[in-house]
């Protein structure tokens, strides 16, 4: 069937001469300054932190004379601004958003990206799993030589590579609830969401306001697009009304989905072809009934885009699980370390726990963003011979687990590794498993996965560290 590009916005705006305020100059800001600047815009780049946290990136910026405001607090400190795109990373109801709201256009990088994009785009969200799904439906896409973008939340910011999306059929981009707040006219193609389960808490008023984020995925889509819900998840049922455009589901465990599991089997089911069986659930390049949704999801969104069965499941089988999730990083004798950082809330971690046989010892902890640790505590207590606790939240998860489990807590990652590793015995996986964001300890949860990788890496050097 063919890629419908009706979805692509009708006219990109003129910004030449526009006065055009960047608000957090992390990754994603600093890559809409460049854009920005390549449209002819007046650039004023703005963030909170001072001058001299942002010695690097005020030296770029200023040499390619953009204003840069630091210790931004205010929408005043911007002068007379023509629009403002903002870093995901501001909350909504910052105090300069909610003025500039009031005199401006307030869009975010993904709306900013959407405008200017030339191809219709295949958009990914949900709680977990989104940046597996991703990767999953751009390597389909490029066995069967359908030229894709992948870009997005991933790490590599769609804005960035807008100026490459007219030489691609389709874009493949990762979405997050916080780029999803900013959103106007941003309309996707195919629109899939894997999971909402709770997270970003501090960040979000409730629960319930974080699934209505997760819900504008869906606002700008008409009859002609396509909507692919995950229904194993209870909430992402509740939104199938919402979807404007042709429905597909998928699920494990039901019979009647667009995706599914038969008798060991990964399957898909999109008008005209009928059922097409992808392989056997043995076959799956990555462990783990979640990850089985993942793959039924990305099959359907490149089958939709007009990839074979046979290419799909040679896309499937060539699949390279992203950094830092699960990943088998070192072993020391018959002692293995697993690095999961990209674990980064509750529910992610007990999904990926499951699916880790045999004797493990766990690292866990963090910055909360609010969770509960009531069902990551229990399946501590159940799966982990010993835990040892790092960051902020550290006690919340030790109140979790309880009694039930040897738990150490500990003040660094470095100490936990080498308790782990001076307890383990023949047969154990020391699983950095945090369940947390990464925030209070390290720049990012790669970071926070390549210290852990790092640590272990010293281990196999000197075993009796």
């Amino acid at each position: 069937m063919p890629i419908n590009r009706d979805t692509i916005f009708d006219q990109p705006p003129d910004l030449s001469g526009k006065r055009v305020a960047v608000l957090g100059l992390a990754r994603s800001g600093l890559a809409c300054a460049r854009f920005l600047l390549g449209q002819g815009a007046q650039v004023v780049g703005a963030d909170r932190k001072t001058e001299e946290e942002l010695t690097d990136e005020v030296h770029e910026l200023t040499s390619l004379g953009v204003q840069v405001v630091c210790e931004f607090e205010q929408a005043d400190q911007l002068g007379e601004i023509d629009l403002i795109v903002t870093s995901p990373g501001l909350a909504w109801d910052h105090p300069a958003l909610v003025e500039g709201w009031r005199r401006r256009e307030v869009i975010g990088e993904l709306e900013l990206a959407y405008r200017f994009c030339r191809a219709p785009i295949i958009a990914i969200a949900g709680t977990n799993g989104k940046g597996t799904t991703t990767m999953m439906t751009g390597q389909m896409l490029e066995a069967a030589g359908i030229d894709n973008l992948i870009a997005g939340n991933i790490g590599l910011p769609l804005i960035s590579q807008i100026d490459r999306s007219g030489e691609v059929e389709v874009v493949v981009a990762e979405v997050s609830s916080f780029q999803l707040e900013t959103i106007r006219y941003f309309r996707p193609w195919i629109a899939v969401l894997l999971n909402i389960t709770p997270d970003h808490l501090d960040r979000h008023r409730n629960f319930a306001e974080y699934v209505g984020v997760k819900k504008r995925l869906f606002q700008n889509q008409a009859g002609a697009d396509y909507g692919i819900l995950c229904v194993d998840d209870l909430m992402v049922v509740q939104l199938q009304p919402t979807v404007p455009g042709q429905l597909l589901t998928v699920s494990t465990e039901l019979p009647d989905t667009a995706g599914r599991l038969e008798d060991g089997h990964l399957v898909i089911d999109v008008d005209p072809a009928g059922s097409e069986v992808i392989c056997p659930v043995e076959q799956m390049p990555v462990a783990g009934r979640h990850n089985v949704s993942n793959a039924l999801a990305a099959a359907l969104a490149a089958r939709l885009c007009g990839a074979s069965i046979e290419q799909i499941r040679e896309g499937l089988a060539g699949f390279v699980p992203v950094d830092h999730l699960l990943q088998e990083v070192v072993k020391v004798g018959e002692i293995t370390f697993i690095d999961d950082s990209h674990a980064t809330n509750p529910a992610a971690a007990v999904a990926d726990l499951e699916t880790v046989k045999g004797p493990v010892i766990v690292i866990a902890g963090g910055q909360a963003k609010g969770a509960d640790f009531t069902e990551f505590g229990q399946v501590l207590a159940r799966r982990a011979r010993l835990v040892y606790l790092i960051g902020e939240n550290r006690r919340e998860i030790a109140a979790a687990i309880g009694d039930d489990a040897k738990v150490t807590q500990c003040g660094s990652l470095r100490e936990a590794v080498q308790k782990g590793y001076s307890a383990a015995q023949a047969g154990d996986k020391i699983v950095l498993l945090p369940g947390c964001a990464s925030f209070d300890m390290f720049e990012n949860l790669t970071q926070r996965g390549e210290v852990f990788t790092q640590l272990a890496r010293e281990i196999v050097a000197d075993p009796s560290l």
